[in-house]
């Protein structure tokens, strides 16, 4: 079997992990069963242990984000690997690893171009852009994987060839997000982050909005980031502070039981390499409002578990609520159907078919 580095900005015990560190969890536990010896390298946080070990993954931390990055080249000297996993979880790429290895698969999440204006410095900004743009160049014939059709058409823009994409869809676990009672009053859910990207104010206009229509609906927003006090002030100045509660960081019980009682969640992403939520909310029987923006696009099944409406319409987005909040019950069932196509276990065959096959191959040259 084979020896896998995975490189990552952050690993998925990190306090801000998210969807791509959930992928890097199932698939690499996955892979160790299969016979597989998996070592994460990744940066890490104050406090954090240096050497930590998740299910039989190996988790090496350096440094913060440009920590991994000054130990790559260590690491490659020192031990010897049948593949590296380059991981695009952040636009930074992995420059040593391509030096130094040429046994090396791309996973590229999605165009980190599209979430940057009013996170960073338009300099900065302009850089990344600049940098994802040289993939072309720094991963020359190199296969990428990604896990939606929009990122897939992202590669083929940068210059990438059909042939060395692959396409691996992220699977759900239907064991924390199944069916279960509904609340008997109309509930919304929120848990799609709380950073400026990603645009949580939205939810609380699309509230406002449905609040002269349905007065006794709820909303809760899960989670914690950078938008958390300015999204409490907003709830206060549009007066809807009675009909939302900020839950923060919970547990996964927790999210579970709010996720699946919930009558429907909403996304209102700039754009995403997948969304994760959408998903995960379909397990449990909830349908899914979003703008119909990158990798949101490649979640939402129209009609199915959920709508997708013009890219920052809000009242396209408030008036779709409103047509599934009015007779939810057809949309509940729909919605764990879509979800039953996605496995974490078909993701992680797809990801040993791969990996096998690289390796194989770079044996025979």
């Amino acid at each position: 079997m084979s020896k896998i580095l995975w490189l990552a900005h952050r690993d998925p015990l990190n306090p801000r992990a998210g969807g791509a560190e959930r992928t890097i969890s199932e698939v690499c536990i996955r892979l160790l069963q299969k016979g597989h010896k998996i070592i994460l390298l990744a940066g890490g946080w104050e406090g954090c242990k240096p050497v930590e070990n998740l299910n039989g993954i190996e988790i090496h931390r350096f440094g913060k984000n440009i920590g991994p990055h000054l130990a790559l080249p260590v690491f490659l000297f020192k031990y010897h690997f049948d593949l590296v996993v380059d991981d695009l979880g952040h636009a930074v790429p992995w420059i040593s690893s391509t030096i130094l290895n040429k046994h090396n698969v791309v996973f590229f999440h999605h165009l980190h171009a599209r979430s940057l204006p009013g996170q960073v410095r338009a300099v900065i900004a302009k850089l990344i852009t600049a940098i994802e743009r040289c993939y072309l160049i720094i991963y020359h014939g190199k296969y990428f994987v990604t896990e939606s059709a929009t990122s897939r058409n992202d590669l083929l823009k940068l210059g990438i060839k059909e042939d060395k994409i692959i396409m691996i869809p992220p699977g759900v676990d239907r064991k924390m997000f199944h069916s279960a009672a509904k609340s008997k009053y109309p509930s919304i859910v929120y848990f799609g982050g709380m950073r400026r990207y990603k645009r949580p104010e939205e939810i609380l206009y699309l509230l406002k909005s449905i609040l002269c229509k349905i007065g006794d609906i709820k909303l809760f927003i899960i989670g914690t980031g950078p938008e958390e006090q300015s999204m409490k002030r907003l709830a206060n100045e549009l007066d809807v502070q009675n009909n939302v509660e900020f839950k923060g960081r919970i547990s996964s019980d927790e999210l579970s039981v709010i996720v699946a009682s919930s009558w429907l969640n909403v996304h209102t992403s700039v754009t995403e390499g997948w969304g994760f939520s959408i998903l995960e909310a379909s397990a449990a029987g909830t349908p899914t409002v979003a703008y119909c923006v990158p990798g949101v696009r490649d979640a939402v099944e129209d009609g199915l578990n959920g709508i997708k409406v013009e890219n920052g319409n809000r009242d396209a987005l408030a008036e779709a609520a409103f047509s599934i909040l009015k007779d939810p019950e057809r949309w509940w069932s729909s919605s764990v159907k879509v979800a039953q196509k996605y496995s974490w276990d078909k993701t992680a065959e797809l990801w040993d078919s791969l990996i096998r096959s690289v390796v194989s191959n770079q044996k025979k040259l």
